[in-house]
């Protein structure tokens, strides 16, 4: 129950990086875990060279910001057995402080959760069933948002846009790739490609203007029943917002219950390798 628990809880955080099919924590109206894949074996790729122009220019620019926040409107499918398809719906704000600072929250039909990770420590907290959980992980956000899913099984929305190389995170991959226009995002002129891969397909949309920034994401789970869907429309980037320490501080609510989780408590006794071996 508590490994369950820890599970949803951790996509309140900010990624598609999903291996393979998506992990059981999508259960209990929780958002398929976005999901590009990043260890299967690409094969043949065939990607139009300006779609990967594109993605390569919003790499980049995301790359290079020291800090950043966004707010993104999430849709996603749930397809219970015996019931018909549901459409649930979030709101998720991220910020980030690179190398080693991220924290998000997010509210909606399904998930009302916080997520703070200050370097060492990443802590999570349900709104709705006033718990928590918190242990040590890597010290980078790379290694921080890899570590959940290798030791949990769950990755987080959006969290490939978080990454130190989206492009290689999310490309890496693709087996078919092409440019579709100019289309528009709620009012933003756009760039919009598509990608397949082996499990999934997804689309991107990248600001067309002089800031090649992500503007809305969409991706189909073509492997899993009724092939449930995931959009997400970021509808603020902000690279001038404040994110202070203070940001990154978690403090839980008095009333709240501290749940301990296995993969997180075994962390506390020892440092993950990565974290040893750069002292």
């Amino acid at each position: 129950m508590t490994r369950y628990l820890f599970a949803i809880a951790a996509l309140c955080a900010v990624g598609l990086a999903c291996r393979g099919t998506a992990p059981a924590a999508t259960a209990a109206k929780e958002a398929p875990p976005p999901a590009i894949e990043p260890d299967l074996a690409a094969g043949s790729t065939l990607v139009d060279a300006r779609a990967d122009e594109l993605m390569r220019a919003m790499s980049a620019r995301l790359a290079q910001a020291e800090s950043f926040a966004l707010e993104a409107e999430e849709t996603y499918d749930e397809v219970p057995e015996q019931s018909p398809r549901q459409s649930l719906a979030g709101i998720r704000r991220v910020a980030v402080r690179r190398p080693d600072r991220a924290w998000g929250d997010a509210t909606g039909d399904a998930v009302n959760r916080t997520f703070v990770y200050d370097g060492t420590t990443l802590s999570v907290y349900d709104k709705e069933q006033n718990v928590w959980a918190s242990g040590v992980v890597p010290p980078t956000i790379d290694g921080a948002l890899d570590w959940a899913f290798e030791q949990t099984g769950t990755v987080v929305p959006l969290a490939d846009f978080l990454y130190a190389d989206p492009y290689a995170r999310m490309m890496g991959s693709v087996q078919r790739g092409v440019y579709l226009g100019i289309h528009d995002v709620a009012g933003v002129p756009c760039h919009h490609l598509s990608f397949e891969q082996a499990n999934i397909d997804w689309q991107i949309w990248i600001d067309a203007g002089r800031d090649p920034l992500p503007r809305k994401l969409t991706i189909a789970y073509k492997t899993e029943d009724e092939v449930p869907q995931y959009t997400a429309v970021i509808r603020k980037w902000d690279f001038k917002a404040a994110v202070p320490d203070s940001l990154f501080t978690f403090a839980p609510p008095a009333t709240a219950t501290r749940i301990e989780v296995p993969a997180m408590a075994r962390t506390q006794t020892a440092q993950p390798v990565e974290a040893q071996e750069k002292k």
